[in-house]
């Protein structure tokens, strides 16, 4: 039987196994993001016209439900940093599909822009156990002993949970153009300030908002237009971080 001293110097098992990286895909790297957004939109029009011009990406299903806690500190930096038009800013968050709370598959991501160009850090991770079950403490402390010193660097900056930001999303691609695009609905919030652990108590829609993304090589923001074709909506640039802190009451502006 083991004694008191060696049990507690017994190393401590983290939560996450990192799987992968920054990955191969080339257009998480460097891309330019074109942005439209529209209040009230017919999103079966919307969903025809880009079949129609292109092609439908099937993932795991036609419609995914995509889920992010993004993190901040508790002055929300990377919110302001948005709100005020900063060109060079991050932000950091945990995503994972088709399930209301993590299960084994997620992904710790940190976007981040330079101006016009954007781009991500993509770390696919399992989990060993749900992490809806965990306080977020331990969960950013498990994430810091799988990351790569750089990431880690990331998280400590930002390691507030603030908010969990879930929509529809489905996804299409050009036929002759290195563009993808996606179509994203039904926005709610859940305000994770203060909160120990995981919380989707008290979700907060924003209902007939769609915003329809272009993803393209930089200086191809053509090419976005010409998929949208004959529609010729206003570029809008739109944070779904920022309107959820917005919407929640946590900022104001």
């Amino acid at each position: 039987m083991a004694t008191e001293q060696e049990s507690s110097t017994e190393p401590r098992q983290s939560t996450f196994c990192l799987v992968e990286g920054d990955g191969p895909r080339e257009d998480l790297v460097s891309r330019q993001e074109v942005k439209y957004v529209a209040a009230h939109t017919d999103i079966a029009t919307l969903r025809k016209l880009l079949e129609t011009n292109g092609r439908r990406l099937v993932y795991n299903k036609p419609v995914s439900t995509v889920r992010s806690i993004y993190f901040d500190d508790v002055q929300l930096s990377s919110c302001h940093a948005n709100l005020g038009g900063i060109g060079r800013r991050q932000k950091v968050r945990v995503r994972w599909y088709d399930s209301l709370v993590p299960q084994e598959n997620v992904f710790l991501e940190v976007k981040w822009r330079n101006n016009q160009i954007t781009g991500k850090h993509r770390h696919a991770l399992q989990t060993r156990q749900p992490l809806a079950d965990l306080d977020y403490r331990k969960i950013t402390d498990d994430l810091i002993d799988v990351l790569p010193p750089a990431r880690v660097g990331d998280l400590l900056e930002s390691h507030d949970p603030i908010v969990i930001v879930e929509y529809k999303r489905e996804h299409f691609e050009a036929r002759d153009a290195s563009v993808r695009m996606t179509l994203d609905y039904d926005l709610v919030f859940y305000d994770q300030t203060g909160k120990r652990s995981l919380s989707t108590a008290f979700p907060q829609p924003m209902p007939d908002t769609v915003i329809v993304e272009g993803k393209t090589p930089p200086g191809g923001q053509q090419d976005v237009c010409d998929f949208l074709y004959p529609l010729t909506p206003r570029i809008s640039p739109f944070s779904k971080y920022y309107h959820a802190c917005r919407h929640l009451g946590l900022i104001s502006g």
